[in-house]
């Protein structure tokens, strides 16, 4: 071929032989790389690749679902912390608002489930000799009721608040609920564990266990900040009166469920 720059016979490549100047793309062959027209390598350079590209609905289902597991993920992070600080130093409830409601409404869960599975596992082992104990009614309708109480507990705190003229939310308080309520969760895990073995004092312990939600959490949350409006003594026998009516009929509807469950199942 002929160097474009000097004008002599040069061999085909990048740059010519004489002079060095570079040669032009379009006339060097040589250096062109050669067309795959294997499709068998074609088909292994796509391999790991999608076979089709995801519509729209699949983009958004895959995000969502990204989204939840991230969601999850930190939330659970956050509950960890959070169950740890309060066990640590349960004072630290005072400090504990309504952006730490779904931790606290996680306590508020466990602590259903675990006395519901508390009851469950009494009930059939009262019952397994002479009857068939009900799953709904020693399980499931005691969870509920439980989960009832916690929320009835969280509006009568939130009205003696706010008749004490406290500026506290209702997510606050629920918050606060959960929060106070982690010693007390771990004391009805403690006592439960305690009565597997059959140590005397499990009783006593589970008792506080259960009595701390009832009438020690409001007490915290509502002695946290003064009452201008109210006088906080005549405030909580208020309290007092109103959660023990309503956890009363709770607890002894829950009592007749399971009574009820077993009488069904023996006759």
């Amino acid at each position: 071929m002929i160097c474009p720059n000097c004008g002599q016979q040069t061999e085909e490549g990048k740059f010519c032989t004489n002079c060095g100047a570079p040669l032009p793309v379009e006339n060097n062959a040589a250096t062109q790389e050669p067309v795959n027209t294997d499709p068998t390598l074609e088909q292994e350079s796509n391999i790991g690749e999608p076979s089709q590209p995801l519509t729209p609905g699949q983009q958004q289902n895959q995000s969502q679902s990204n989204d939840f597991m991230e969601t999850v993920k930190r939330e659970t992070s956050q509950f960890g912390a959070f169950f740890v600080k309060l066990l640590k130093k349960p004072s630290e409830g005072q400090n504990v608002a309504s952006s730490q409601l779904i931790s606290g409404i996680i306590t508020i869960v466990i602590f259903s489930l675990l006395i519901s599975l508390g009851t469950y596992i009494i009930s059939s082992s009262i019952g397994s000799y002479f009857m068939q104990v009900s799953f709904v009614d020693s399980f499931l309708l005691p969870l509920i009721q439980f989960l009832v109480l916690f929320g009835v507990i969280a509006a009568i705190t939130f009205a003696g608040v706010k008749i004490g003229g406290q500026s506290l939310s209702f997510t606050d308080v629920v918050a606060k609920t959960g929060a106070y309520s982690v010693p007390f969760l771990v004391l009805t895990v403690l006592g439960s564990l305690l009565a597997l073995v059959e140590i005397p004092l499990s009783g006593n312990i589970l008792l506080i266990g259960l009595i701390g939600p009832i009438l020690l959490v409001p007490t915290l949350i509502l002695l946290e900040r003064p009452a201008p409006a109210f006088d906080r003594i005549y405030l909580l026998i208020g309290v007092y009166f109103v959660t023990l009516l309503a956890s009363g009929y709770l607890l002894a509807n829950i009592v007749d469920t399971l009574l009820g469950g077993m009488m069904g199942s023996l006759f």
